[in-house]
């Protein structure tokens, strides 16, 4: 971590402490340079001591509702924007902005909608095991659902993600509700299992990567843009898929994606020709639309009636 000079910024160091009053009881006491550096995992791993009053800190926050959720986030983030130009004291603003639900298991309905998370947000190995809501959150940092379960009705609409997005090897139980989701940095859905499919309709991705996604019931990607490179290799589509009015700025992957009911893409558009080998459609819909954009070279089509593939050289 950049080196930090606490008495140069001593200001933001006593509103750091004035909004996160845990410091005072981990074993780092009021060293918070050094307890930010055990949270960012640069000195080895956080005393369990530390880790424990940090969760209990975002626990009794959470406890507290919504408004005084948000109060405390918007405090953080203004303290952060006084340290842009101190790398080293945002690290430190960062790391005590964790939100730390990871290996949670919530057995009633819980509402995190509308809240702000002015750092990471970490749910990894969380079980959620009835309804859950996150429409309108706003992540300002990473947010970390790897291996994750959503067993009952869950709904991320009009969330905005400013980082990385991991939802690797999740499991969604119902519908996964993404409509209007906008995720500005990186996402990671890989090996996730949408037993129910997903709707992702309107949303605004970066780079988003659905290799070895599954997804058990009809989807949808509707008038979704594509920013950055989407790649769905191998992913399996057990009904219908729908990317009808979808924009593709950069290289779509469809390598290997099987798709057992309709695909359709009319009035997607595709900035660069999609990488189609070995798809197959068992389903129908129009995806002719993807066999007149992929016109570049060597190529694999795609031949929705009989649900295999033919090879097309361009000769």
């Amino acid at each position: 971590m950049t080196k930090f000079n606490p008495q140069r910024n001593s200001t933001v160091v006593a509103e750091l402490k004035l909004l996160n009053p845990w410091v005072e009881n981990t074993d780092y006491n009021d060293d918070i340079v050094h307890l930010a550096r055990a949270l960012l995992g640069n000195i080895g791993p956080i005393s369990e001591k530390a880790h424990f009053e940090q969760r209990l800190a975002t626990m009794s926050r959470f406890a507290a509702g919504r408004k005084a959720w948000n109060a405390w986030s918007k405090e953080m983030l203004e303290v952060r924007s006084l340290a842009d130009t101190d790398p080293g004291l945002v690290a430190v603003c960062d790391a005590l902005a964790k939100a730390n639900f990871s290996g949670m298991r919530f057995t009633e309905s819980v509402d995190f909608a509308a809240l702000i998370f002015p750092g990471r947000a970490e749910f990894s190995g969380s079980e959620f095991e009835t309804d859950c809501w996150f429409q309108g959150a706003t992540f300002y940092g990473s947010a970390t659902f790897r291996q994750a379960s959503f067993l009952g009705e869950t709904s991320f609409e009009r969330a905005s993600f400013y980082g990385l997005v991991d939802f690797a090897n999740s499991l969604f139980m119902q519908p996964a509700q993404f409509r209007q989701v906008q995720i500005l940095g990186p996402a990671v859905f890989e090996h996730t299992d949408f037993t129910r499919g997903g709707w992702f309709s309107g949303c605004k991705f970066n780079d988003v990567v659905f290799t070895n996604a599954h997804f058990g019931d009809a989807t949808a990607f509707t008038d979704s843009e594509f920013l950055g490179a989407a790649t769905y290799a191998e992913a399996v589509f057990q009904a219908s898929c729908g990317f009808e009015g979808a924009k593709f700025r950069k290289q779509a992957k469809l390598l290997q994606v099987e798709v057992g009911g309709a695909a359709w893409f009319q009035d997607a558009k595709f900035a660069q020709p999609p990488e189609l080998a070995g798809m197959q459609v068992f389903g129908g819909g129009d995806v002719d639309v993807l066999l007149h954009t992929a016109k570049a070279g060597k190529h694999t089509n795609v031949n929705a009636q009989r649900g295999i593939t033919s090879r097309c050289d361009g000769s």
